[in-house]
């Protein structure tokens, strides 16, 4: 029987623009803080070896470039930091690499011209491969140096990059989606499927080039998974568009047109089922889909964060500016419909974010950073197993989450700083830490 143990915890930040100082002392002090309870059942603690007890490497982007800084000195400004050309002037996003044997330890970073998003590791070819999210780059990365070694562009004028990479079942090539530009809806929706639908072009890993291409049969693609059998793709589609009246440099809410996911055959490009989403106006964006028969979605509904529907909800430090996440449920697909999830736990699902399957406990974890909280679904069945506050332990605004190198170990970082380890299968907590600091982030890979 493992003892529970609740420790005091260090607040964490309540404005990312403002974080407060930690120092190394204080970090290494709270880093088994812990204290609270599961709303499924009780929370459980390990040691801190059982919990860092790990080999390998976590990869955690940085999105607030213009606050992350050592001194007064911008860190993308920094040459040991920097792969960003001379002159340029675009995006740019930090990549924190955090060796898991000593997670507490400061990461090593680079800063690339990429407004990233996603990320995939390829091991045995050296590289990562980092995906802008709309936006005109994607790069390639040496997994040691960290030097910059791709920079890709959208092979369409105009069009903008999803999201997310994918890897394919040669090792030796990459998906990405790519974006028709948010023209406004026409109000013909079978018209503006056919006109706004996405490409996914296929890539050599190495070099970006681009080798091939299929429809995503959807708007706005966005997240990519190939299953474990290596016949299918499986393609999230926000579904949305910019309403009448609006542009990229002063859009609205986003309007949902047909979110859903698209099922496509890897060899020969065909479309084998669409499904749609429960909810038509909430835009249908991560998903895991390991199998056919294990497809978890989550989807998002935003609103003015002035308007009524917003009223009174906590900000969401991951939301864009003057925008508010409103409740909208994940998704379980039973066949080809959408069953929607936590039905009695509505208001907690502000903001899914991270989903992720354990093939050996059976079982998905999807994060809801505007509440603080973690999701534990049966993959069988898609009961929930278990819903565990963070704040409670920790760590606010739980964003990425994925599986340890060795799979031992779910590993969950928050929005601006921070790490939490569950056991899978147990989800005993194995560490909580309030460091390292990522500057914003959605999702992570270890590898």
């Amino acid at each position: 029987m493992v003892a529970v143990v609740a420790v005091v915890v260090a607040a964490g930040p309540t404005d990312p623009s403002m974080p407060p100082l930690l120092s190394r002392r204080l970090a290494l002090s709270t880093a088994l803080a812990a204290f609270g309870a599961a709303a499924a059942g009780p929370v459980l603690y390990r040691s801190a070896a059982a919990g860092t007890a790990a080999q390998g490497r976590l990869y955690v982007p940085g999105y607030r470039t213009e606050l992350a800084k050592q001194g007064d000195r911008l860190l993308v400004d920094i040459p040991a930091i920097s792969r960003i050309p001379a002159g340029w002037t675009a995006n740019r996003t930090l990549l924190n690499v955090v060796d898991l044997a000593d997670p507490q330890a400061e990461p090593r970073r680079a800063a690339y011209p990429v407004r990233g998003h996603g990320l995939q590791l390829l091991p045995a070819l050296g590289v990562g491969v980092f995906a802008g999210m709309e936006s005109d780059t994607a790069v390639g990365f040496d997994l040691e140096t960290l030097d910059l070694t791709a920079l890709a562009r959208p092979t369409r004028e105009g069009w903008r990059f999803g999201g997310h990479p994918s890897v394919l079942p040669t090792g030796k090539h990459v998906a990405i989606a790519e974006r028709h530009p948010a023209d406004p809806k026409s109000g013909d929706r079978t018209a503006d499927i056919a006109r706004l639908s996405g490409r996914i072009v296929i890539r050599d890993a190495v070099t970006l080039a681009p080798v091939g291409e299929l429809s995503s049969y959807g708007i706005r693609p966005h997240e990519i998974q190939i299953t474990e059998d290596g016949k299918h793709m499986v393609v999230a589609n926000y579904g949305s568009t910019n309403a009448p009246g609006t542009s990229d440099s002063d859009p609205g809410v986003p309007e949902p047109i047909a979110p859903g996911i698209a099922v496509i055959e890897i060899a020969s490009g065909k479309l084998i089922t669409w499904i749609d989403g429960s909810d038509p106006l909430a835009e249908l964006r991560h998903l895991t889909a390991r199998r056919l028969d294990r497809i978890f979605a989550v989807t998002a509904k935003m609103a003015f964060a002035n308007s009524p529907e917003a009223t009174g909800l906590a900000s969401d430090p991951n939301a864009e500016a003057g925008f508010n996440y409103l409740a909208s449920r994940p998704l379980r697909i039973v066949g080809d419909r959408s069953v929607p999830l936590l039905s009695d736990q509505i208001p907690g699902t502000r903001h899914g974010l991270s989903v992720a399957y354990d093939p050996r406990a059976d079982e998905v974890l999807i994060t809801f950073p505007a509440t603080h909280t973690i999701a534990v679904f049966d993959g069988a069945t898609g009961s929930t197993k278990k819903l565990i506050k963070t704040d409670a332990l920790g760590l606010n605004w739980p964003c990425g989450v994925t599986l340890s190198p060795h799979g031992a170990h779910w590993l969950i970082a928050g929005y601006w700083r921070g790490l939490l380890t569950l056991e899978t299968g147990s989800h005993l907590v194995g560490m909580v830490s309030p460091l390292p600091e990522w500057w914003g982030h959605s999702h992570i890979t270890a590898a």
